[in-house]
């Protein structure tokens, strides 16, 4: 991250950090004047102190997530006899190497690596030695050069391979990644409750449901209207943790929850789920084909909101854009639109310049899961990347508000946003009570990464370009 100097809306020269970037599709530079209308609802309940800025509607919560004491307990009681400190060290190692993840390369990009790598050996070991080789010196220096190109390729190329859970790898990925994945469930699932109160889902499917995070969130949030958990994951070993984890630990107790089913595979009947769930499962499709295929044969099988969520990572970002905009060309039979992040249908503006490789992502404070008395970290951060798809039309009226995509920098008497706005553009504004009222400024400055702001900008004005009389006249003066 570089500083440089700029000019906030009032004209006064300030210091403030901001991001480098190397398209003029990203963060508008350069504007003095972006105007802000807050909704007029929000409006008249700050003037009339119905509401606090901080408490706005455009705020998404919860920011900090704890787990619920009963799962907390239940996975600590699953460790059973296993040696605590070894199920820690191998669950921070799964950890890491989850979040460092990439994709399988395609096909595509392993002949362009093979195709650069080609041109530096032929400026290394040009063919046109071959003319001065005997038949024999030849040949080896052909397989010396074969060798090599392998070797680089080898190395340059991403090593995926699927990564496969018995009982004491779901073990530890419950102990290293339960709180944080619930945390991220619980933020996600949260905003369609915020948004959309008339949205009681009945039925619920989680292709890749792990040990049940997904389903611990949203039986925590529409406990009553859930009839049905249909959890999918290709591991029997995570589907039996899942089961034993709502057991409380203690096999053969009756699940608090009704009617929740496991299977290996997507069902083949055409049944309809008001809530599917794809999480943190795009990294274990081995190719392009295949992830489509899932999503697509998910997306039928919903009949309400569909949930894509990975790592906050640059290809985390990426999987999820990719789902995004697959589903949303899926046709007119499966139409669909945006209800979050993206106040838009249109191309994520982060992944429109392939030059900046800033993810779409956001973040989200949890406690970690404590099975040691050495443990005395209390508070964790994870990022993630995601997508709410609704079927059919969206009903929410304020989906045009922007989202602020990075974290709000509050200074003396203003405060600066970098915004997703509904036109598909990055756009940083510089709030100041002078220039867009108290409560657009109020409403800005409260405001964290990851929520709204309940209003409507307008189009920068760029600064205007001088004439070359207005350039002369100045020289003159001088």
């Amino acid at each position: 991250m570089a500083s440089h100097f700029m000019l906030d809306t009032v004209g006064h020269k300030m210091l403030a950090p901001r991001l480098f970037l190397t398209s003029t599709q990203l963060l508008k530079r350069y504007t003095c004047k972006i105007s802000a209308a807050v909704e007029p609802a929000v409006l008249a309940d700050l003037e009339q102190a119905a509401i606090k800025p901080r408490k706005h509607p455009g705020i998404i919560k919860p920011n900090f997530v704890e787990l619920p004491k009963q799962l907390s307990d239940t996975l600590k009681r699953i460790v059973g006899d296993h040696p605590v400190k070894k199920v820690l060290r191998d669950s921070e190692l799964l950890n890491r190497y989850i979040k460092a993840r990439h994709p399988p390369p395609t096909p595509l990009e392993i002949e362009n690596k093979k195709r650069l790598i080609i041109e530096e050996i032929n400026a290394k070991m040009p063919l046109e030695r071959l003319a001065t080789l005997s038949e024999e010196e030849a040949a080896r220096w052909k397989r010396k050069r074969e060798l090599e190109i392998n070797k680089r390729l080898d190395q340059r190329t991403y090593a995926w391979k699927p990564i496969e859970y018995g009982t004491y790898e779901a073990i530890v990925y419950a102990v290293g990644r339960a709180a944080q994945e619930y945390a991220v469930m619980k933020r996600v699932l949260s905003e369609i409750q915020l948004r959309d109160e008339q949205f009681k889902p009945r039925s619920y499917i989680d292709f890749g449901s792990g040990i049940g995070t997904g389903m611990w969130a949203a039986s925590e949030l529409w406990r009553d209207s859930i009839f049905e958990y249909y959890n999918v994951d290709r591991s029997r070993e995570m589907n039996e943790l899942s089961e034993l984890i709502l057991q409380q630990g203690q096999e053969n107790k009756q699940i608090a929850l009704r009617n929740v089913f496991y299977r290996q595979f997507l069902p083949a009947i055409d049944t309809k789920y008001d809530l599917a769930i794809i999480s943190h499962t795009l990294f274990e499709l081995p190719d392009k084909q295949q992830r489509q295929e899932a999503l697509l044969n998910l997306w039928r099988k919903c009949d309400g909101y569909m949930v894509i969520v990975e790592e906050g990572s640059r290809k985390g970002s990426e999987l999820v854009n990719e789902a995004r905009r697959y589903l949303l060309r899926a046709g007119e039979e499966h139409a669909g639109h945006t209800l979050a992040p993206c106040p838009h249908d249109l191309r994520c503006p982060r992944l429109r310049d392939l030059a900046d490789r800033t993810p779409c992502n956001f973040e989200i404070a949890y406690t970690p899961l404590r099975i040691s008395s050495d443990s005395t970290v209390d508070r964790r951060t994870s990022t993630y990347s995601y997508a709410i798809l609704r079927k059919g039309p969206i009903t929410d009226a304020t989906r045009q508000w922007p989202r602020i995509v990075r974290p709000t920098l509050v200074r003396s008497k203003h405060a600066i946003c970098r915004v997703c706005t509904e036109a598909g553009n990055l756009q940083e504004v510089i709030f100041t009570a002078s220039k867009h009222g108290k409560a657009a400024y109020s409403c800005a400055r409260v405001s964290r990464w990851g929520d709204r702001l309940p209003m409507a900008l307008g189009t920068p004005q760029a600064k205007p370009k001088k004439t070359n009389t207005e350039t002369a006249e100045q020289s003159e003066q001088a």
